[in-house]
């Protein structure tokens, strides 16, 4: 349900102010003080005060400086919050690839075992992915209607009422392998007992790598750019765009208020983006990430594995051999980065 956009589109790209695409709530703030201070004195300069000449060459070269140097601020701050957005799509796109994973080889190795501990294993993997949408986005509820035929309305309510609702997915999920191979009832053989122990390891290792990457996500909400930098950034940004109709009006004269409304618009908008995508969890901008759609996606790819596990097993019960079944019409629905 997150919005979108049409990255191929310039017209709806360039020429649209969107309030939420461009970030303005961000710095709508210093935007709007900035320009009203440069008004009012453009317009007390141009209406009321005495005319001055003076020799600006002085305050070119500094402003020039000035500007120089918080544009390699600007471009750092922008760039560590493009690395920052990537690294939570990358770890958000791992959970997803881990899932996939930790259900397709407990299909394959728990053919035969305790169905109702496989469907809780499955179960509990797609609800760790949703919980970990909803608590990256400071929320603990899930909405009943995304986990219809998942999780039962306990187990719902069990999930929402933990302090740290992934982990306990991630807790029931490792619960439910116990279950279904915690023991080998059919064989008590040395070869047999290490096989299986093999696969039990395989399997918590997928639940170790989900736990890896919510940990990530969580350390990237956490933790922000040091305050020292943005407050340096910041204080250097609206300095430099508060004196320029002081310093600047006896050149510009009128004009003066459209070049400060342009200039601080174009800074005050690329610090506003870094500060959009520092942390990309919220569920309403179109800036951050499509949590929704990436756990769509995991569900989808989900079912589909359980749709081919189960044409699987139809095909051996009617006697086929494994190796003549065809694939080629089940799609697995992944997710586009990967």
């Amino acid at each position: 349900m997150q919005p979108e956009y049409d990255s191929s589109s310039w017209w709806k790209t360039v020429l649209v102010l969107d309030y939420n695409g461009r970030g303005i709530k961000s710095f709508i703030a210093p935007f709007v003080f900035i320009n009203v201070v440069s008004a009012a004195w453009t317009c007390a300069y141009e209406l009321a005060l005495p005319k001055r000449d003076a020799d600006l060459d002085a305050f070119d070269v500094v402003y020039t400086l000035v500007f120089t140097t918080m544009g390699f601020l600007l471009v750092f701050r922008l760039s560590r919050a493009a690395v920052r957005f990537w690294d939570c799509r990358t770890a958000f796109g791992n959970i997803n690839v881990g899932v996939r994973s930790l259900v397709d080889v407990a299909l394959v190795y728990g053919e035969g075992r305790d169905p109702e501990a496989m469907d809780d294993l499955c179960a509990w993997s797609c609800a760790f992915a949703s919980a970990t949408k909803q608590y990256l986005r400071g929320l603990k509820t899930i909405d009943p209607a995304e986990v219809v035929g998942i999780l039962s309305e306990d187990d719902r309510a069990r999930v929402e009422r933990s302090s740290h609702p992934p982990l306990y997915c991630l807790a029931m999920t490792r619960r439910a392998i116990f279950r279904a191979f915690g023991r080998d009832a059919t064989s008590d053989s040395v070869n047999d007992t290490m096989r299986l122990e093999s696969r039990v390891r395989e399997l918590h290792t997928h639940i170790d790598t989900l736990v890896l990457q919510e940990g990530a996500l969580e350390r990237l909400r956490a933790t922000k750019l040091p305050q020292i930098y943005v407050m340096h950034l910041r204080t250097f940004v609206c300095a430099y765009c508060v004196s320029l109709p002081f310093v600047f009006v006896s050149r510009w004269r009128w004009g003066t208020i459209i070049a400060v409304f342009v200039v601080s618009f174009a800074l005050l908008g690329i610090e506003g983006g870094a500060t959009e995508c520092e942390i990309p969890f919220n569920a309403t901008h179109s800036n951050h990430l499509r949590m929704d759609q990436y756990v769509k996606g995991c569900f989808d790819s989900v079912s589909c594995l359980l749709k081919w596990n189960a044409r699987r097993e139809g095909m051996k019960s009617l006697g086929h051999r494994e190796g003549n079944v065809s694939y080629t019409d089940l799609t697995i629905q992944v997710d586009k980065s990967h």
